[in-house]
């Protein structure tokens, strides 16, 4: 079998926005992707200490889903994220708190409450605002 070549940087453009449309919606890898699927959580976690996972994904806007894979911590079981200036999800938690995380196909709503600025929590970078995420009612 003779491997796949591309004559053009088009085809293989066709072929990365394919691979990105066939995630399910959510990011893939540093794209961003809309609206997450998996299973929906309606009961509040006892706390976030189950998160084991190196990256949780985001989803923000609901009227125009987009998500984001990204970093988070977890400290006294709560759950923190922890974005710059000049994402455009950070933007969209501002103009709207509502945001959805996803952990091994389950989703929980939650509500990123800002608790820090740049340079106000020693845990975190110095440039970073600091969110903690609070299970909300579906």
């Amino acid at each position: 079998m003779q491997p796949l070549k591309f004559e053009s940087r088009a085809g293989l453009v066709v072929l990365s926005l394919l691979a990105v449309a066939g995630c399910g919606g959510g990011p893939f890898l540093v794209f961003p992707g809309g609206v997450l699927t998996g299973e929906l959580v309606t009961e509040a976690p006892a706390d976030w200490s189950f998160a084991e996972d190196s990256f949780v994904d985001l989803e923000t806007r609901p009227d125009r889903p987009y998500s984001v894979e990204l970093n988070y911590v977890v400290d006294g079981g709560q759950l923190f994220i922890d974005p710059a200036e000049g994402r455009t999800w950070l933007d969209h938690i501002r103009d709207d708190p509502r945001v959805r995380v996803r952990f091994a196909d389950r989703i929980y709503p939650a509500t990123a409450v800002l608790v820090g600025k740049p340079g106000e929590l020693a845990d975190f970078p110095a440039d970073r605002f600091v969110y903690r995420l609070d299970f909300r009612i579906p």
